[in-house]
């Protein structure tokens, strides 16, 4: 059993089926099966079983899963140890965010970074934070930039930013100019916010129950600018974080502090520490720990 059959063997356990495993590693389906196959015979024990069209782990698969993870990691970072690596070597990182996040805040920082250390690139994955989530568990996502949350045991992380967030009304809504709002005074709005794969969703949503409503949704986007363009329009309200509206003022806009449990929009920066992290991540990392945005509290 050498490092390409154990890495085989964790394509598949992480993918749940031979096909797409080969399809992530590059190789044909039937080289993967044989050598998953080899393995078995090896170690004379049964390693996957098939249930409801996936490929699961048996009790000594995940033994064996474990133990790879610690094999893995140690190889890694024999191989890095022995290689010259300073910051002018190359290196990707894998950076996950939505984007809100990219529009708020990276403007600025991933240019300034690109300048400090050129030969270390940033490849951006987009999407939803609880899509983004399900990445940085496969391990297919290095650093996220997502909202403070309950997460598996695997995760770590740490402090970005937190900013408010405000009600987005147009300028002739009759609550416009007020100085704060809560959640529970937009209960007869239509919302447009974003759809089911972003965590504000759901925190929007448990907010609404909080205050004894169900909302109303005129929009569900995974496009901020789309919902600022409902609000400008008249023909809904939204919650967004406020750097957003900062950014990019609209005229028929008022935005309106809240003053609830959706007062705080709380950033941290995600990473699976089970994942072996290279120096080019770390590097990022404390990068970004070094140069949060202002908090506004």
């Amino acid at each position: 059993m050498d490092i390409k059959q154990l890495s085989y063997f964790m394509a598949v356990a992480r993918e749940e089926s031979f096909s797409r495993a080969a399809e992530k590693l590059g190789v044909s389906q039937p080289t993967l099966s044989a050598a998953v196959k080899k393995m078995e015979e090896e170690l004379c024990v049964r390693l996957f079983y098939s249930f409801n069209r996936k490929q699961l782990l048996t009790d000594e698969g995940t033994r064996l899963m474990e133990g790879a993870l610690k094999i893995i990691e140690t190889y890694q970072e024999t191989v890095e140890n022995v290689t010259n690596f300073s910051e002018t070597s190359s290196g990707i990182v894998k950076l996950g965010l939505s984007p809100l996040f990219g529009a708020c805040f990276f403007g600025d920082i991933l240019p300034n970074f690109s300048e400090a250390y050129p030969n270390i690139k940033i490849n951006i994955i987009e999407d939803g934070a609880k899509k983004i989530d399900e990445l940085v568990e496969k391990g297919e996502v290095d650093i996220a930039v997502t909202l403070s949350a309950s997460r598996p045991p695997s995760f770590d992380c740490c402090h970005f930013s937190t900013q408010r967030n405000v009600a987005l009304l147009h300028k002739s809504h009759p609550l416009s100019n007020a100085e704060v709002l809560t959640v529970a005074e937009l209960k007869d709005e239509h919302f447009a916010i974003f759809n089911q794969d972003f965590i504000l969703h759901h925190q929007i949503i448990a907010a609404c129950h909080a205050a004894g409503f169900r909302p109303k949704i005129a929009v569900l986007s995974s496009q901020w600018d789309f919902m600022v363009e409902i609000v400008s329009c008249n023909r809904g309200v939204s919650i967004l974080p406020k750097p957003v509206l900062d950014k990019h003022p609209s005229p028929n806009i008022k935005c309106i502090p809240l003053s609830d449990c959706m007062k705080y929009w709380d950033i941290v920066l995600a990473w699976n520490k089970q994942k072996y992290m290279t120096k080019a991540c770390r590097i990022f990392l404390q990068y970004l720990q070094k140069n949060l945005p202002e908090d506004d509290l």
